[in-house]
């Protein structure tokens, strides 16, 4: 089967899953719209976190701000929850709000409740997260993409596609598509998740720039804490340039270290020589003498200089 219609079949399969008709939007297709839907009042004792959510808590200066916000007006927006089956829900859209209302002291909390499969579950939780947030961090923005991926490679999962990369491909494309990015955005954040804890703290902190992150992905297994430890060690920054340079120089298979990390840091802060570059007509030359071969003017002229201006 030709590769435009695989893709063509993946994307229908998926579309087919997910709604009614192919002009559903993505928020309908995600059961994100709710204006038709009944709200109810439900014991907020009885609302958790949806296991897997890879979205920070408000501090607690904005959870305070939020929950006077919602003493003063209301909540303005119902959470949206999932059964447990147990008698409890799962929150898939509102867990700082659920917190906040928990905050006021109120006991029951306007909801809307949703029982879907695994598949938009996911989507809800991410997709209400990356378009309402004010700010994500690199590392929430990170891991959502990588649920909603693994959420739609298994949507579309087909024993007829050729390879596992491809569908991939695929589904990176899809995820692009509802998040309104490109395609390698998605692989770049993607990419930030496999990284040990330490440097993805410091990426979130704006210490490495999420491109010289990306870089250190390449390394092997064993590298990042030797990079992680060579920035603690030397307080050195990693910049794009360095990460670069490291990957550049060092493949899965050889492994990093310290020293090894410094001479691509020396390499990049050397000062290259100044060259000075100048012409000299050969009319003017030819009135000292016309009997110089071309190629030996240059060779009799440095002898000149060294003659002239001997090395201290």
């Amino acid at each position: 089967m030709p590769k435009n219609a695989m893709s063509d079949a993946l994307s229908k399969r998926i579309a087919e899953q997910q709604a009614n008709s192919i002009d559903t939007s993505y928020d309908e297709m995600f059961g994100l719209r709710h204006n038709d839907e009944k709200i109810v009042l439900l014991d907020v004792s009885l609302l958790c976190p949806h296991p897997g959510d890879p979205f920070r808590y408000y501090s607690d200066a904005k959870l305070r701000e939020l929950a006077e916000s919602i003493n003063k007006v209301g909540l303005l927006e119902p959470v949206i929850v999932r059964p447990k089956g147990d008698g409890k829900y799962k929150i898939l859209s509102g867990k700082n709000r659920t917190n906040a209302v928990r905050k006021n002291g109120e006991q029951a909390i306007r909801a809307i409740v949703k029982d879907v499969d695994d598949f938009k579950a996911v989507m809800i939780i991410t997709e209400a997260n990356l378009k309402h947030r004010e700010k994500l961090n690199p590392s929430e923005k990170g891991f959502a993409y990588r649920l909603q991926l693994e959420a739609v490679s298994k949507q579309g999962a087909r024993n007829d596609l050729t390879s596992v990369e491809f569908q991939q491909k695929l589904g990176r494309k899809f995820v692009a598509e509802i998040n309104e990015v490109k395609d390698n955005e998605i692989q770049w954040y993607i990419r930030l998740t496999y990284l040990i804890p330490e440097l993805l703290e410091l990426v979130d902190e704006g210490e490495i720039p999420i491109m010289a992150a990306y870089q250190i992905f390449y390394l092997d297994t064993e590298s990042p804490n030797k990079v992680l430890r060579y920035l603690e060690e030397t307080k050195t920054k990693l910049n794009i340039k360095l990460a670069q340079k490291i990957r550049g120089d060092f493949s899965e298979n050889t492994p990093v270290s310290a020293e090894k990390i410094e001479k691509c840091a020396e390499y990049l802060n050397r000062k290259e020589p100044k060259t000075v570059s100048f012409k000299i007509s050969h009319d003017k030359l030819r009135q000292i003498s016309d009997e110089i071969p071309a190629d030996k003017l240059e060779e009799l002229f440095l002898e000149f200089l060294a003659e002239r201006f001997p090395a201290s």
